[in-house]
């Protein structure tokens, strides 16, 4: 079986409908963006780490076209590290700094270290409302998984376990996954004990991965926690990015900024942060932009 057909996400029901797990096998995913944007190390354990819970989030929503975006700021060296994912199951995402790499003091990527602690994580949710959702809680550690716990238990008063994992080589990703587990409204104090008590289980999710992959790891991790699948979705890195959206886009500088590219630049190229594909325009492509934006502000 290739890598491209393992990645996917699974719903599951545990302890009778008391509480719910996501499962996710990611290693293709990670793997496509270490490609993209020729991740360090450790920058492909944090972002990858970032696709995993924002695929995740992506999967719980529940209409057409629906998104969540999650942005870490938290002062370290690597910068933003953001991802968007829908709920159709694709994701894409970047860091500021690919490159950057720290020497390890230990057996794990120091990614705390990297990502930093010193700032929040933000989700918004796009559910086609008036207004997004926004919810930003402070970074725990900067490890990103206990950052996505503190946020689902703050921001959205739901307490979960949250482990995400990323086993990289030199050459490539060996395996990348994660698991969230939430309890559900009504959940017994003994329900509730039982996934606490099974914590430490959940810690190598990487490594179950690469063992067992998807279907395996539900057996071996959630087995005595009663796992029904409920649903299986596909999950894959991808980016939505088009010539269109990007005229769109200039469209919306307004007349004056485009002018000042007509007159200063006679023309523009503009770079896609997640697929890196670059859309290039003329002076004459930017004048009929900038006779669209006219036309946008007198109407």
């Amino acid at each position: 079986m290739s890598l491209m057909n393992q990645d996917g996400i699974l719903h599951i029901s545990l302890l009778e409908g008391q509480a719910r797990a996501i499962l996710i096998e990611s290693t293709a995913m990670v793997q496509r963006a270490k490609e993209i944007h020729g991740l360090s190390k450790i920058a492909t354990a944090a972002l990858g780490r970032t696709l995993s819970a924002t695929a995740m989030m992506g999967s719980m929503l529940k209409g057409r076209d629906e998104s969540v975006t999650a942005s870490i700021r938290g002062g370290g060296p690597i910068g933003t590290v953001l991802a968007v994912a829908d709920s159709n199951g694709c994701v894409k995402g970047y860091v500021d700094h690919p490159e950057i790499d720290l020497p390890r003091t230990g057996p794990k990527l120091p990614v705390g270290a990297a990502v930093g602690r010193d700032g929040r994580l933000t989700v918004i949710k796009d559910m086609h409302l008036r207004e997004p959702y926004v919810g930003q809680v402070n970074l725990v550690s900067g490890e990103i998984a206990e950052d996505f716990a503190m946020y689902f238990t703050a921001s959205e008063q739901t307490p979960s376990l949250v482990s995400l994992g990323v086993l990289v080589s030199d050459e490539k990703v060996e395996a990348a996954g994660g698991l969230i587990v939430q309890m559900l409204p009504g959940a017994s104090e003994a329900a509730l004990q039982s996934v606490e008590n099974s914590a430490g289980m959940f810690m190598d999710i990487s490594g179950t991965i690469k063992e067992y992959h998807l279907d395996g790891a539900v057996d071996q991790l959630l087995m005595h926690l009663q796992p029904v699948v409920l649903e299986r979705r596909e999950s894959r890195y991808e980016c939505d990015c088009s010539r269109g959206r990007v005229e769109r886009a200039l469209i919306t500088l307004g007349a004056e900024e485009l002018t000042d590219m007509i007159e200063t630049q006679h023309g523009a190229q503009v770079d896609c942060h997640f697929c890196n594909k670059r859309y290039s325009f003329t002076e004459e492509d930017l004048r009929q932009l900038l006779a669209a934006a006219t036309a946008k502000s007198e109407g």
